[in-house]
């Protein structure tokens, strides 16, 4: 099945669709992704975890299409000043988002709606929707087989998504590097500039928002580092918030999730090796993020945040987030930030422990990579005191 037409043939028959749209630049990331599975000669269980996962990609397309056909209207939504936050994992941006979307003027997409935007949801039965309890379900078995993941990511059907989804429609996305080890597709996502991708995100956005529950767009994905000037050309009107921390500490934790999640279907897969490809594929996020603002069009839409102040001052820095690209910061917001603070601690599910050096990811040599980066934002690198 790890065949490019015969994927799209499995799609076609499963949906009883045909019609592909106008937008063909999803299947440049197919291409990769089949031909990076092959060389990787994957496992049997491997093989057809990959193979749900891209059917499942191209079912959402050929609906998407079918949708749009009958109802125009869907793709003439405008999602208007999303607010998107980006930086590597690790770096605040998970509890920043979940913050952000406690505005309630905000709209963050739900886990299970972006797992599933098809039938687009409806606000009417937005908080009743099956596939709450549909996506739930998967989250607990994957928890159930790796508790350990608990420690490492907040996890939940209802809870704030990232962008990844909606990334993977385009079959441009690290979701499938870091459940399914294929180097080779993560050495493209790291140097290819792919065209489409965002009109992909555009789209599904546009899917959600047509019946769903309306707000402004509160966003977050590492991934928009790497495509930052095709960002802002998709969304010029975008607020754009990058998260920093020392990459010497994120990324040997970044190494440990993705080879804890890989290792669910490479047993083998050593550590090192691990380490190796997650420092090519995260080093690049923020080489080309930090090379993309070189471009003032790109630099000045970005305000910039250090995960020590969202850790010693969360409610500051949403207010500050807000007050910098003028949006209302309101008492209730506020207050809805305090209590999920109090009610969610740091290492609420026990501490993600592991030794950087096993991941071959020496303190000393992370030190030194990424000499750009660091000269631009060392100031906003330093760890919170406490």
């Amino acid at each position: 099945m790890l065949d490019v037409e015969t994927l799209l043939s499995a799609a076609e028959a499963q949906t009883g669709l045909s019609d592909w749209g106008t937008d063909q630049a999803f299947r440049i990331g197919l291409g990769e992704l089949v031909s990076a599975a092959v060389a990787a000669q994957l496992s049997e269980a491997g093989a057809a975890s990959l193979q749900d996962q891209i059917l499942t990609q191209l079912a959402i397309r050929l609906h998407f299409v079918e949708d749009e056909k009958l109802h125009p209207e869907i793709t003439e939504q405008k999602i208007v000043r999303p607010l998107i936050l980006t930086g590597l994992p690790r770096t605040g941006t998970t509890i920043l988002h979940d913050l952000c979307a406690l505005d309630p003027a905000g709209r963050a997409p739900q886990e299970w709606e972006s797992a599933i935007p098809w039938p687009a949801p409806e606000a009417a039965t937005y908080t009743t929707d099956p596939r709450i309890a549909q996506t739930q379900a998967g989250i607990d078995a994957m928890l159930e087989a790796m508790p350990v993941l608990r420690t490492m990511h907040p996890w939940g059907a209802t809870l704030p998504a990232d962008c990844l989804s909606f990334f993977a429609f385009s079959l441009y996305c690290t979701r499938f590097f870091a459940s399914i080890y294929v180097p080779q597709y993560a050495h493209w996502l790291a140097t290819a500039h792919p065209d489409g991708i965002y009109r992909s995100h555009n789209r599904a956005l546009q899917q959600l928002q047509w019946k769903g529950p309306k707000g402004r767009w509160i966003l977050k994905e590492p991934m928009h580092l790497l495509n930052l000037d095709q960002l802002i050309k998709i969304y010029p009107d975008a607020c754009i918030v990058q998260t920093h921390r020392d990459p010497a500490r994120t990324l040997p934790s970044n190494a440990s999730l993705v080879w804890t999640i890989q290792t669910m279907l490479k047993p083998d897969l050593s550590k090192k090796e691990a380490g190796r490809e997650a420092l090519k594929l995260f080093g690049a996020h923020l080489e080309r993020g930090t090379i993309a603002r070189r471009d003032p069009a790109v630099d000045s839409r970005v305000l910039d945040i250090a995960y020590r102040d969202t850790v010693l001052d969360p409610v500051g820095t949403v207010k500050r987030i807000h007050d910098h690209f003028g949006f209302e910061f309101s008492a209730e917001h506020g207050h809805r930030i305090e209590e999920h603070i109090a009610h969610n601690p740091q290492g609420k599910h026990g501490e993600h422990k592991y030794n950087a050096e096993d991941f071959g990811l020496d303190q000393a040599t992370l030190k030194g990579l990424m000499p750009e980066y660091r000269e631009r934002f060392g100031h906003l690198l330093s760890e919170p005191a406490r």
